[in-house]
């Protein structure tokens, strides 16, 4: 069968123009990466607003990504991609899970970020660069990103990045859970590469739409 390239209007191509540009080109989010509620004082400049010592190891991390800190703080396993998901400013975090293992020692819950985003063009780029980062092997298993729960009452669209379930999965919890580590480490740099090599490939009409 021949997949025939559908042709797109004008005023979607902009969009697509401009998503990919962002991603080119991201200058990631202002401010404190967790948001204004972390008011912690800067030990570089003293202030209450700056990225200096922005990191997904600050022990305050697992409670100022969470928008229920007291109750329901990032799991720590988890936190380096979720706060490198939210720091890209193309990816907005909804719910996390940094993997469990069951009583007999096997693993019973993945490791996995659910997550907003505006453009399609961006979870495009993220399945890019987990295919990348496999293919290179720098993961233990493969990635994927799919489409997820949302809410009866939500038409937005929510998606998970997780790995694929094996056939007779005996991957260990702390494999999976430095290949999220790996793809948070890879994500602002890989991201913006890869969104610099389509604007090369689709030309300077596409890069001006």
């Amino acid at each position: 069968m021949r997949i025939q390239r559908r042709t797109l209007p004008v005023r979607q191509t902009r969009r697509l123009s401009r998503a990919t540009a962002k991603a080119a080109f991201t200058k990631c989010v202002e401010g404190r990466v967790c948001g204004q509620s972390c008011t912690i004082i800067c030990h570089q400049c003293g202030s209450t607003s700056c990225q200096c010592s922005c990191s997904p190891y600050c022990p305050d991390a697992p409670e100022q990504l969470s928008c229920d800190p007291h109750k329901h703080p990032i799991e720590r396993g988890i936190v380096p991609l979720v706060f490198e998901m939210k720091r890209l400013g193309l990816f907005y975090p909804c719910w996390s899970c940094e993997g469990h293992i069951s009583k007999d020692g096997s693993l019973w819950k993945l490791p996995r970020v659910w997550f907003y985003c505006d453009s399609i063009v961006f979870v495009r780029l993220l399945a890019d660069l987990i295919d990348s980062l496999k293919a290179n092997a720098k993961l233990s298993v493969p990635w994927q990103v799919v489409v997820n729960f949302s809410d009866p009452d939500n038409p937005d669209t929510t998606f998970s990045l997780e790995p694929v379930p094996q056939i007779g999965d005996r991957s260990k919890l702390t494999s999976l859970q430095r290949d999220g580590d790996q793809i948070a480490k890879s994500l602002r740099f890989q991201i913006s590469q890869q969104a610099r090599l389509i604007q090369r490939r689709c030309g300077a009409d596409f890069v001006r739409l």
